[in-house]
């Protein structure tokens, strides 16, 4: 035993030398210090290893991002339905047109003989019909329907009279056509001697007729419902307006003096606009005389007559057999033209005047400029998420990330689409409001809100972990953890996870473990 207490006293004034010494106070103040941080590691919280969080309540959002392009809500490949020589291309490549508006035709002089032949009948059996109701009621009823037959043919002769026979002397595209025709073939437009204010006065009639016709035939899609009576004092007016029009041209041309090498094409231009005039006046004539009988019908419909009912009848089934055969001819004029289907403008034009065409064979292309959606396509991992009318929110490359424009989804493709090697499905997005800062081709970002809960348990998503299929939750115990079960909700964009069982506001759960 002293052995043992000589050995210990001898170590010890060895180790006081030692530390005396600096290289050996240095050693052990080291030591020392290993020695604390060793304590302190095996007698610390054993919580410090795991990132604590906590169950709070807030909203959740689940958002399904996605980049798209805009592109026209409306586009559209014209063809012909009838096909033929092109006789006249009213507009250009880039040019804005509206609904409605003739774009091109082709060559229909034959369809219009033929509409003046069926005309003809039509007026022939009309007169006739018109001897037997000398000693007849004429059925009110019959008598509307030659009215509204009348009105619809004095559309035809107006229509044919101003954008066939007079414009041969206008140029530009409508609405904003102008006086001025070449009297040389090749040559440049010539304005026949009309001075200024001639020239101003009938650029602005023919704006003004270009309305009234624009209205009249969108009243005739609806003249059965209409006081016929009204409509046919309209079309009267119109009428009288469209010929002052005329006799303002034809006073210009005959009066022109043209050179020698010019006398054909004045000679051409001279008859068609006598040749409208005709029609014009021979409309307001048979329009004048049918409203006429309409209005003795009006008078003596509380009469009856049993006298020659069935002559009547079978007199006015003469009628509509000739109305429906001039009705068949302006359908077939109708398949000579291309209208614009919708305001819009024109991305394409596939053909020139003077070219053979075919029916059905695309030549003019055009998209609306008002209209605009974006088109995106969705990852079939997502696509469950979306639903119509899910609200979106978008920003465009071409401006600022803060500026946000309004969506909502429109239409979910059910076919797949595959691009590069992955299965996406087409989605389709309306904007809520239009805005002039919308333009096709503009690459949008998109944000579609595909679920919102309010003030609900949330935690973060890394929180939770599965094992055994199970969704579980480390729960903190005082300085312990418990694993909890968890039935999860809506995930979050923002990272948190709706929680619909399994915890408490307030809780304290395990976040992150370090490593």
């Amino acid at each position: 035993m002293k052995k043992v207490f000589s050995f210990l006293r001898k170590l010890s004034v060895r180790f006081i030398a030692f530390v005396r010494k600096p290289k050996g106070a240095l050693i052990t103040g080291i030591g020392v210090i290993i020695f604390g941080f060793l304590l302190s590691m095996t007698q610390g919280n054993p919580l410090e290893q795991y990132d604590i969080g906590q169950v709070i309540r807030k909203d959740v959002i689940s958002i399904v991002d996605v980049t798209g392009r805009v592109q026209p809500t409306s586009r559209v490949d014209m063809a012909l339905e009838r096909g033929g020589k092109v006789a006249r291309i009213n507009v250009n490549v880039g040019d804005e047109v509206k609904k409605g508006q003739t774009i091109l035709s082709v060559s229909n002089s034959d369809l219009y003989a033929s509409l003046a032949e069926a005309q003809a009948s039509l007026e022939i059996e009309r007169l006739d019909l018109q001897e037997i109701n000398k000693t007849s009621v004429i059925d009110l009823n019959s008598a509307r329907q030659d009215l509204e037959s009348e009105i619809l043919d004095a559309y035809v002769e107006a229509d044919n009279a101003v954008r066939n026979k007079a414009d041969q002397l206008f140029s530009g595209n409508e609405p904003n056509k102008y006086f001025g025709a070449q009297t040389i073939s090749g040559g440049v437009d010539s304005i026949f001697g009309a001075s200024i204010s001639e020239i101003v006065d009938l650029n602005i009639q023919r704006r003004k007729i270009s309305r009234i016709l624009n209205d009249w035939e969108e009243a005739n899609l609806n003249i059965r419902n209409i006081d016929i009576k009204e409509a046919s004092n309209k079309a009267e007016n119109d009428l009288f307006v469209i010929r002052d029009f005329l006799t303002d041209l034809a006073l210009i041309i005959n009066n022109y003096d043209p050179d020698s090498d010019s006398v054909t094409i004045l000679d051409g231009y001279r008859t068609s606009i006598s040749t409208a005039r005709t029609s014009i006046n021979t409309a307001i004539s048979s329009l004048r005389s049918t409203e006429q009988s309409y209005l003795s019908a009006e008078a003596s419909s509380s009469s009856e007559q049993e006298g020659k009912l069935q002559e009547d009848l079978v007199q006015e089934q003469r009628v509509k057999n000739a109305e429906a055969r001039v009705n068949s001819v302006w359908a077939e004029i109708t398949k000579t033209l291309v209208r614009a289907p919708f305001d819009g403008i024109v991305t394409r034009i596939d053909t020139e005047v003077g070219e053979i065409v075919s029916s059905s064979v695309p030549v003019i292309s055009m998209m609306s400029n008002t209209q605009f959606e974006i088109e995106t396509f969705i990852p079939e991992a997502d696509i469950s998420e979306i639903t119509l009318e899910n609200k979106a929110n978008v920003t465009l490359d071409a401006y600022d990330s803060d500026i946000i424009f309004k969506a909502y989804v429109g239409f979910v493709d059910p076919a797949e689409t595959i691009i590069e090697g992955v299965s996406t499905y087409k989605v389709l997005l309306q904007f809520e409001e239009e805005d002039a800062r919308v333009l096709s081709g503009m690459t949008a970002n998109v944000d579609i809100v595909t679920g919102t809960r309010d003030n609900v348990l949330t935690v973060p998503q890394r929180a939770v972990i599965e094992k055994d299929g199970q969704k579980l939750v480390r729960v903190v115990k005082g300085e312990e953890t418990e694993e909890v079960e968890v039935v999860v909700g809506l995930r979050g964009f923002d990272g948190d996870v709706e929680i619909l069982e399994g915890l408490n506001e307030g809780d304290q759960i395990v976040v992150f473990i370090r490593g």
